[in-house]
């Protein structure tokens, strides 16, 4: 099932208020240690269903609101994150750092989180503005999933007691 296809039918589940998430698995061969070439159509194909899927959702009729791009929140990242710089094999390694894009109901848009010094390290952050602060913490999946549990109507601290909310991604 391509990325497009499964998303369709995410947002079906969604629209009939079956499904408040739902994980899509993109096809493709990402892990690649070497010739990153490869993954340019990779991204190609993720992102213009990226696009569909969006233009879809903002003619959907949703169960709250007009429509379900008012009502919905697409996360996309990986499990672990790939070095800014290629190999020698002409591939990307595992990187303690990653990213991920945020995009729908209540989330602030238009905007990057985070910042990297010269050398691409993460630093830490000011988890209210995004913006970089030497006093700051640094962001972890933690602190992205409260955002995305109070994004949810959730309270985090109920579940994750004391860990702070990356709540510069909250409109």
């Amino acid at each position: 099932n391509s990325t497009l296809e499964q998303s369709l039918r995410a947002v079906e589940m969604m629209r009939l208020g079956l499904s408040r998430c739902a994980t899509i698995r993109i096809p493709g061969g990402w892990d690649s240690h070497g010739d990153n070439s490869v993954q340019g159509e990779q991204f190609e194909d993720f992102f213009d269903a990226l696009d569909q899927l969006m233009d879809h959702m903002s003619t959907t009729p949703g169960l709250a609101a007009p429509w379900l791009i008012d009502e919905v929140v697409v996360v996309c990242l990986s499990e672990f994150g790939r070095t800014p710089l290629l190999n020698g094999s002409g591939g990307k390694d595992h990187w303690p750092y990653n990213s991920a894009l945020v995009v729908g109901s209540g989330v602030r848009g238009n905007r990057m989180i985070g910042s990297t010094d010269d050398g691409l390290i993460a630093k830490p952050i000011d988890m209210t503005t995004g913006l970089a602060n030497d006093n700051g913490d640094m962001i972890g999946p933690e602190n992205l999933g409260c955002a995305l549990m109070e994004l949810g109507g959730v309270d985090p601290q109920n579940h994750m007691p004391g860990i702070q909310t990356l709540s510069a991604l909250l409109a």
